[in-house]
């Protein structure tokens, strides 16, 4: 069984981006009566915070996780076995200046 692609080259998908182009600078004119700047704000927050992708406590997670299943978003995530070495040497690192410097300094 063959299952056929369509097949997008340069010239064929030129036309559409610049159609696209146009389209969006279009809709970019300002509204006729204006929005605050609280307004914006307030759309703002409202639209990050609806998607769950964003924000800097996903990014720390995401360096430190595993990917998440796409079949069980909620389930559980292991740590990355690269952060868990970089953990291994900082705490490492951490215990000899410790010990070099406040706990052998009679000796």
């Amino acid at each position: 069984m063959d299952i056929q692609r369509p097949h997008l080259c340069f010239r064929v998908s030129w036309p559409l981006f610049l159609s696209m182009r146009c389209s969006v600078q279009g809709n970019s004119q300002p509204a006729a009566r204006g929005e605050t700047t609280r307004e914006v704000q307030q759309a703002l927050v409202d639209y990050l915070s609806g998607r769950p992708d964003v924000g800097l406590d996903k990014t720390l997670l995401n360096l430190a996780l595993e990917p998440p299943n796409p079949f069980d978003p909620r389930g559980w995530r292991n740590f990355r076995k690269g952060f868990v070495l970089a953990m291994f040497v900082a705490l490492g690192l951490a215990g000899t200046f410790v010990y070099f410097n406040f706990l052998a300094g009679g000796q």
